[in-house]
């Protein structure tokens, strides 16, 4: 991943809608849209190598059930901060409020197993 190139990408499509903003503000919301889905594209490969890494690494120590949860959890608040962002810049923020606590309630939910498997450890171990 050159990160070099995403940064340049993401500061010439900063100047650009800060010059829409003034003349067409709905232009310059697309262009922040555009930059989000262009980074994602981007690095979608290495993200997928690096999970891929993840999964191998939970599957030979034995550990691989509880990492998903947590790999789950890691993709909700990477896509609930890139939508309240997304609706910050769009004037939201009221909506991104929503989404980011949205996320938080999808997360719990995902943990709530894993706490209860962690529980029951625990009282086996005591017990």
């Amino acid at each position: 991943m050159d990160i070099t190139k995403i940064a340049a990408l993401a500061l010439v499509a900063a100047a650009l809608a800060v010059l829409l903003r003034q003349y067409r503000p709905e232009l310059s919301f697309s262009v922040g849209l555009i930059v989000t889905v262009a980074v994602f594209a981007a690095i979608t490969p290495y993200l997928k190598a690096s999970l891929d890494f993840i999964h191998t690494v939970a599957e030979q120590s034995g550990a691989a059930l509880p990492i998903t949860p947590v790999i789950k959890a890691l993709g909700i608040a990477f896509i609930a901060a890139v939508a309240a962002d997304t609706c910050r810049d769009a004037g939201e923020s009221a909506m991104a409020s929503r989404v980011e606590l949205a996320s938080k309630v999808a997360i719990l939910t995902l943990a709530l197993p894993l706490a209860g498997e962690l529980m029951g450890l625990f009282i086996r171990i005591l017990g």
